[in-house]
């Protein structure tokens, strides 16, 4: 189960994360209520990571405080949206109204 990083990157932007290009990596920081969230992730710029795999997406979906892979893709191929993911991060008490 890859999914493709550039499919992944404008689904991260979409979803209420901002992206920052001035580091190493291209790192993308979760914002709600216009504030940052403390939640955040990364993805390699080199042209060796054209997919995201299995192992990374491991990491991304810890990032992203998701608990199964499929909850990951969901997020990453767009079935779930921005509301969602948020609401997923309320009911866990990751996020707070």
């Amino acid at each position: 189960m890859n999914i493709n990083r550039r499919l992944a990157q404008k689904s991260l932007s979409k979803k209420g994360f901002r992206k920052d290009k001035s580091r190493d990596h291209v790192y993308y920081f979760h914002e709600y209520k216009g504030k940052e969230s403390g939640i955040f992730t990364y993805v390699s710029h080199s042209t060796k990571f054209r997919d995201l795999t299995r192992d990374i997406l491991s990491k991304i979906k810890k990032e992203l405080r998701l608990n199964t892979n499929l909850e990951v893709y969901n997020f990453l191929t767009c079935p779930m949206d921005e509301n969602e993911y948020n609401r997923i991060l309320i009911e866990r008490g990751i996020l707070k109204l």
